[in-house]
């Protein structure tokens, strides 16, 4: 029966890594590859590549411009788009991403952590998170903040599990190394329940900057 794998990458260049996971696949699936008239390759029906970081009205052209020059037809890849065809304000305006940090394995917890060659703004906290007031963490060493992966030959998820806030009044513990006790962050919701009910004016209140809109006084 007739099937389709996509591949859709992620992160770096998305002009240079679409061509590059195009190269790749032509490579390996190279016995089922048809040229076209116009003496372009196109990869077998039954695997595409669907790129949606990094796509707007500009990167699409220098996307195909460069597929073009590797002889390689647009007719293996799409295109995926949400907010970068509109203000192009999104979760990465702020840096605002969840992802798994750590796994139980037979018991045993292993530290889980995303850090991409092609794009260090991703790499993310290792372990069991801790955050806490720097004043209340006692003695932390310097040797144990946190410093990113030093080129491809680097550590994987670079070295230390100290990371501060711009302030250093907090500071967030990797690697299960904090304390439970002193973590400011409470549960809200927790394998299917909602532990924690918040109204929208506190949220609003709690998002809100001095004199904001939502705590302003109103004359």
């Amino acid at each position: 029966k007739f099937g389709r794998l996509v591949v859709r990458p992620d992160s770096g260049d998305p002009a240079t890594i679409v061509c590059e996971v195009i190269t790749i696949l032509l490579e390996q699936f190279k016995e089922d590859v048809k040229v076209t008239s116009t003496g372009h390759k196109v990869l077998p029906p039954y695997i595409r590549i669907l790129q949606g970081d990094g796509v707007d009205w500009e990167s699409i052209p220098k996307i195909l411009e460069k597929l073009d020059q590797a002889k390689i037809a647009a007719d293996n890849v799409g295109f995926g788009s949400g907010g970068s065809l509109l203000q192009k304000l999104n979760r990465d305006t702020f840096k605002c991403a969840f992802k798994c940090a750590e796994i139980v394995v037979n018991g045993q917890p292993r530290d889980v952590f995303k850090d991409p060659i092609t794009d260090k703004g991703k790499a993310s906290k290792k372990g069991r998170l801790t955050l806490q007031k720097v004043e209340e963490s006692g003695d932390l060493s310097p040797d144990d903040v946190y410093k990113p992966r030093q080129g491809e030959d680097g550590v994987p998820g670079g070295t230390g599990f100290l990371h501060y806030s711009p302030c250093r009044k907090f500071v967030t513990i990797a690697s299960g190394k904090g304390d439970a006790s002193k973590d400011i962050l409470e549960f809200v919701y927790r394998n299917g329940e909602l532990t924690k009910d918040q109204t929208l004016d506190e949220i609003r209140k709690r998002a809100d900057i001095p004199d904001g809109p939502f705590t302003a006084t109103v004359p």
